[in-house]
């Protein structure tokens, strides 16, 4: 049985799957266990927005299954204990963001295979005297052409 939607801006209702509703389901459990209640109830006062939001991130969500969304939130447990300001109130396109390497972070994000930026490795090793007399030589040479 498939479940109509309240609202819609298309004429064509839409509906969700068994497996559908069980991967959103899913999603949002895993989503009340991280974050609690309350502040699950913050950014969702009542059932209709809760609902609506079920809604809106619905068919992007149904196209996971258990293991990656539990893989996601493995990494959302991280990402907290990182101190990663995103993730200290439920975001789920954040959380879209790491099961599709999209969006809030440079590079693949979902496995978190990132690197820090270091300026000196753009530049040959020396000391950051020896680097400054380089660019002041460069910008003289630069400068000598007009």
């Amino acid at each position: 049985m498939t479940t109509p939607q309240i609202s819609t801006t298309t004429t064509k209702l839409q509906t969700f799957s068994a497996e559908d509703k069980d991967a959103i389901a899913y999603f949002f459990l895993r989503l009340q266990n991280c974050y609690g209640v309350a502040r699950m109830q913050s950014q969702w006062p009542d059932v209709e927005s809760l609902s609506l939001a079920r809604r809106e991130f619905g068919k992007v969500i149904a196209k996971f299954n258990r293991e990656e969304i539990n893989t996601a939130f493995d990494l959302v447990h991280k990402e907290k204990r990182s101190g990663n300001e995103r993730f200290s109130w439920p975001d789920i396109d954040a959380i879209i963001g790491l099961l599709t390497n999209e969006g809030v972070f440079t590079g693949s994000a979902g496995t978190l295979a990132h690197k820090i930026y270091e300026p000196e490795s753009l530049l040959e090793h020396g000391t950051r005297d020896e680097r400054r007399e380089k660019g002041r030589a460069a910008c003289a040479d630069i400068l000598a052409m007009f």
